[in-house]
């Protein structure tokens, strides 16, 4: 076998630190209610300049007791911010199927409709990342 083509395949990995991000987001209104989301990334090697994306899933805060929603999603690319640091933007729909946890377990909400809703938002700065000389 060719040496080079040992290596023709091989992924280069992106410049800089490990790290993922925090989204604070609020669900766009459906069915007279919104959800609160707390996302986490998972963690990528980028810089604020090299335009690297994160994939994320999560779901929503319960709104009012009743119910949850799902998702999954990607980042768009990096933005840099002064001092080096970086933020996505992270758009997108909700699973339409309501669940509600059931024991160790959830199921899914039969008495509330199918429904979606949109969200839109930006991660904070890095998190999860060395103190510089550590």
């Amino acid at each position: 076998m060719n040496p080079q083509s040992l290596h023709a395949n091989r992924t280069v990995e992106p410049e800089g630190p490990a790290h993922a991000h925090e989204f604070r987001i609020r669900t766009a209104p459906a069915l007279g209610h919104t959800h609160h989301m707390l996302l986490y990334t998972y963690a990528v090697n980028g810089t604020g300049e090299d335009g690297h994306i994160h994939m994320f899933q999560g779901h929503t805060l319960m709104a009012d007791g009743s119910h949850f929603h799902r998702v999954t999603g990607q980042t768009g690319p990096a933005i840099p911010l002064p001092g080096g640091k970086h933020y996505h933007e992270a758009s997108g729909e909700l699973d339409d199927e309501p669940f509600q946890p059931k024991g160790g377990y959830y199921t899914t909400m039969l008495s509330v409709p199918r429904h979606v809703h949109g969200y839109a938002g930006r991660s904070g700065p890095p998190i999860g990342t060395e103190p510089p000389g550590w």
